[in-house]
């Protein structure tokens, strides 16, 4: 029931009182008890109504404090959901948004994989082209080290399993890491080449199945060369086998091998000096005449290194050479030596072009055919020969068991000998007149 139906009720219920009041006050006295009666009901039940109005506004006036209450609770309920559902919202922008930054930083991280994949490629495609050429600046020591072990450990399994291919290539690979694999290096050369045999020379055991060009391809790079020439520590076998290996190394500097052929020969005892004087003999360039000769007039305990270096000298053809072989000519303790320094100065103006001998050997063909040291040899069973690789050539069309004649120039004229079958045994350089 709303407020305005309360008023109402109640200025009836008060206009009904004043009434009767009224009546009371002013109405003369009756004894109609009667009509008395009907109006004291009537006051009775207006103040019943009154009363039941309001009980009813007290009843409607909570009910409007309940509702009111319930209203508010909706309305904050209502706000709440709008607060719940804004926060959800934004939560799901922001889920969104992480989900697309996710996405960009997926696809960030998997290019800059890839970028990185490519660039450690291009990395170990450019480090292997340095590793090929012998450049190592971009590994550390320990790296090397680690590989040095590594290939060593390859290198040994290989070479007791006989496995020729594999050893061979473990001991290029280590000469690749350079100096500090040099040592590890030359002990497997060793190995490799005591099998082919070093003393003697090519009659080792052979279990490797090693050739002689396989044999010559073992040092591949000239710093293992060099410092097998610069280091008084490395093993004297491939010391000499440096000094063998100088003269193949036409790409490098020919006064810096002459140089180091030069000190080595200063040094050398033994075979390593023949080593030194043929490494010599061998590099083209001017200086090398200079060391031959310096050898030839100081060493006095290695009579068939000075001859080596006669004959060497007599090849280069230079002043200095030419006076150093005149002097061991005349003052050379050694007989052998004389001999040989005379015989070289048959070279310096030749008559004719032809193999000079340097060398008979008693006992074979030449010796006993009367072949001397200082003949030229021109002819081989009427073949013209200028090289002892032409005198090889035509003995090949000899049949076996049969003589041959030979045209030696002896002095100022020819000579023509018989060569009986067999070894012909001399050593000879192949000569030509000056121009």
């Amino acid at each position: 029931m709303d407020k305005p139906t309360y008023a109402s009720i109640l200025g009836t219920i008060l206009g009904l009182a004043a009434g009767i009041g009224g009546m009371l006050l002013f109405s003369p006295q009756s004894s109609d008890t009667e009509e008395l009666a009907k109006l004291q009901q009537r006051l009775t039940e207006a103040t019943r109504e009154r009363d039941d109005a309001a009980r009813e506004r007290d009843d409607a006036a909570n009910a409007l404090g309940a509702e009111s209450k319930r209203l508010s609770e909706l309305e904050q309920a209502n706000r709440d959901l709008a607060n719940e559902l804004a926060r959800r919202d934004a939560k799901a922008d922001d889920g969104k948004a992480a989900r697309e930054w996710k996405d960009k930083y997926d696809k960030l991280k998997s290019d800059s994989e890839e970028a990185k994949r490519q660039d450690d490629a291009r990395i170990d495609k450019l480090e292997g082209l340095l590793e090929d050429n012998g450049i190592l600046s971009h590994l550390s020591d320990e790296e090397i080290a680690a590989r040095v072990a590594e290939l060593e450990t390859v290198f040994n399994t290989a070479f007791t399993g006989k496995d020729k291919k594999a050893s061979m290539q473990a001991l290029w690979d280590l000469q690749k890491l350079g100096p500090k694999a040099y040592d590890k290096a030359i002990e497997a050369w060793k190995k490799i080449a005591e099998d082919f045999g070093i003393n003697p020379w090519g009659q080792g055991p052979g279990e490797l199945g090693l050739t002689f060009q396989e044999y010559t391809s073992l040092v591949t790079t000239f710093g293992m060369v060099e410092y097998g020439l610069t280091n008084p520590d490395v093993d004297p076998a491939y010391r000499i086998a440096s000094l063998y290996n100088l003269p193949w190394w036409n790409g490098e500097d020919a006064g810096k091998r002459a140089e180091l052929a030069g000190n080595a020969l200063s040094k050398a005892q033994g075979y390593e000096a023949q080593a030194a004087i043929e490494a010599l003999r061998d590099i083209a360039d001017p200086s090398t005449a200079r060391y031959l000769a310096d050898y030839v007039t100081s060493n006095s305990d290695n009579p068939e290194a000075r001859k080596a270096a006669v004959m060497a000298l007599a090849r280069k053809d230079s002043p200095a050479g030419w006076a150093a072989i005149e002097d061991a000519a005349a003052n050379d303790p050694d007989p052998r030596v004389k001999e040989a320094a005379q015989a070289a100065l048959n070279q310096k103006n030749v008559p004719v072009a032809g193999v000079l001998i340097t060398q008979v050997i008693a006992e074979y063909q030449a010796a006993l055919a009367g072949i001397k040291v200082g003949d030229i040899l021109t002819h081989y069973n009427g073949v013209r020969v200028k090289t002892l690789e032409d005198i090889n050539k035509a003995k090949q069309d000899v049949p076996a068991g049969q003589s041959v004649q030979v045209v030696l120039r002896r002095g100022e004229g020819d000579v023509t000998l018989t060569l009986g079958s067999g070894m012909i045994g001399i050593n000879g350089v192949a000569v030509a007149p000056k121009d």
